[in-house]
């Protein structure tokens, strides 16, 4: 029974082996010819252009070709910007040029016109004036004067008797700079609210406003220049308040009387008083 069995079953091996050896090399054959024809069809399509080979460096041509491209017009429109900002630059410059040119040979011919009239012929008294300080404020006696329709002797003589020609003096009623202006009134003149005490210790900005206030002055009293020097000295209201011969005039009217006798003396010619 056993050998029968085992002569069965041996028989059933033997005769599957062959058998499953074929189907298998008959598998493989058919696989092999599937994957023959992919690979025919691929190269076909690929060499008549119907089935496109994937190239993953495609991709990134694309990309950095227009990165590049990208980046070569932004280039270009940062030059034309630059080149325009240039332009403009230059431009503003030849205006600033031109204009400090023209700006200097104004306070040139000012300053030439002082030294002939003797404008700064108290400044030697003053050690906070020299050269080209000295220069810029004699030049801005003269333009603010002519500006405002004042003799510019006749302001030099209010800046000699008010502060001697010291930018920084600041008097014990607050009053600053040259021609001693109050802070209130500056802003007044101004319109500027923020106008800062410390900023009257600009000669020239000084002698802008002192030079308007005084011609306003000078308007308001009727060209009198007794009452006018009163008022810049003592106040509008007391100016207009005092009566002529009383106490309080007598007491007031020192200091016209102070800042015409330093008038009269720049009035002397320059080389008169050389030659004396």
């Amino acid at each position: 029974m056993a050998v029968w069995e085992a002569g069965i079953l041996a028989h059933e091996v033997r005769g599957e082996g062959p058998a499953g050896r074929r189907g298998a090399a008959s598998r493989r054959r058919s696989l092999a010819w599937l994957l023959l024809s992919a690979v025919a069809a691929g190269a076909t399509g690929a060499l008549f252009g119907l089935v496109k080979q994937p190239n993953p460096q495609d991709d990134q041509i694309d990309s950095f070709a227009w990165t590049a491209s990208a980046a070569i017009e932004t280039a270009r429109r940062a030059e034309d910007r630059a080149a325009t900002a240039e332009k403009a630059l230059a431009d503003a410059q030849t205006r600033i040029r031109a204009l400090t040119d023209f700006g200097a040979a104004d306070e040139l011919a000012d300053w030439q016109e002082a030294e002939k009239l003797g404008v700064g012929r108290f400044m030697k008294d003053s050690p906070a004036l020299w050269a080209d300080e000295r220069r810029r404020v004699e030049a801005a006696i003269v333009r603010e004067s002519r500006r405002n329709g004042l003799d510019p002797l006749l302001v030099s003589a209010v800046i000699q008797v008010e502060s001697r020609f010291d930018p920084f003096a600041v008097s014990g009623a607050g009053a600053c700079g040259l021609m001693q202006l109050m802070p209130p009134t500056a802003q007044w003149l101004t319109g500027e609210s923020a106008m800062r005490p410390a900023y009257l210790f600009n000669p020239v900005l000084n002698i802008e406003l002192g030079t308007t206030y005084l011609a306003g002055l000078m308007k308001d009293f009727g060209g009198d220049l007794n009452q006018a020097l009163i008022a810049y000295n003592a106040g509008p209201t007391v100016a207009k308040s005092v009566r002529r011969g009383s106490r309080a005039w007598r007491r007031l009217e020192g200091y016209p009387k102070a800042v015409l006798t330093a008038y009269k003396a720049l009035l002397v010619p320059p080389q008169t008083v050389a030659s004396r």
